[in-house]
């Protein structure tokens, strides 16, 4: 989309503002639109949820921003259900529609993790995606979801979800880990992947 906006601009234009840095402004429009994220796997089809993976993370975004706009006045970023499903995730349960990445692949390799540590050590493809950040979801964003939620709209399973937020605290985090909501991660990817499994050892 920026390449397309740039080339829109005619020689006339960048004269009247005194020249246009195109690469720059380029360089800025995906800087903070996009975020580069890595992914073990062992082909390139492992890049799909379990679950509803015919849905696209961009609908996720629209989705939560349509319930956003409806409710007035929204204090948690993600809708309840869709974050306790993010943070069960997060905890080894992949039986939902989100796949996961990381920032810093090499992390992964000396994890306290066990799940982690044994994926970057018996994986030797490793795949890079450019994602929207719109539809990446931090665990961050995920615990605030769950503990401003379950303080506005569910009462009833408050000590349950203190004890999930406990139980996700304790999660490791140097490994950077993120959560794309969709079954269309593969449209995203944007470097072919290079064996990695001499670099682990």
């Amino acid at each position: 989309m920026a390449v397309q906006q740039l080339a829109r601009w005619s020689p006339s234009t960048a004269a009247f503002d005194g020249g246009v840095d195109r690469e720059r402004v380029f360089d800025d429009v995906v800087g903070s639109s996009y975020v580069t994220l890595r992914r073990f796997q062992h082909q390139d089809s492992d890049c799909r949820p379990r679950v509803e993976d015919n849905t696209s993370a961009i609908s996720h975004v629209r989705n939560t921003a349509r319930d956003h706009s409806s409710m007035g006045d929204p204090l948690e970023r993600y809708p309840m259900d869709r974050a306790r499903q993010a943070g069960w995730h997060m905890r080894g349960r992949t039986a939902f529609p989100f796949v996961s990445l990381v920032e810093d692949p090499s992390k992964l390799v000396d994890s306290r993790d066990h799940w982690a540590r044994a994926i970057a050590q018996s994986t030797n493809a490793l795949h890079t995606y450019t994602v929207p950040r719109s539809a990446v979801w931090t665990p961050d964003d995920v615990l605030s979801s769950i503990g401003l939620g379950m303080n506005v709209e569910d009462q009833h399973n408050i000590d349950a979800d203190v004890d999930f937020m406990c139980a996700l605290g304790r999660t490791p985090t140097p490994e950077t880990e993120r959560l794309f909501p969709g079954g269309n991660l593969d449209d995203y990817r944007t470097r072919r992947p290079k064996s990695v499994q001499a670099r682990w050892q």
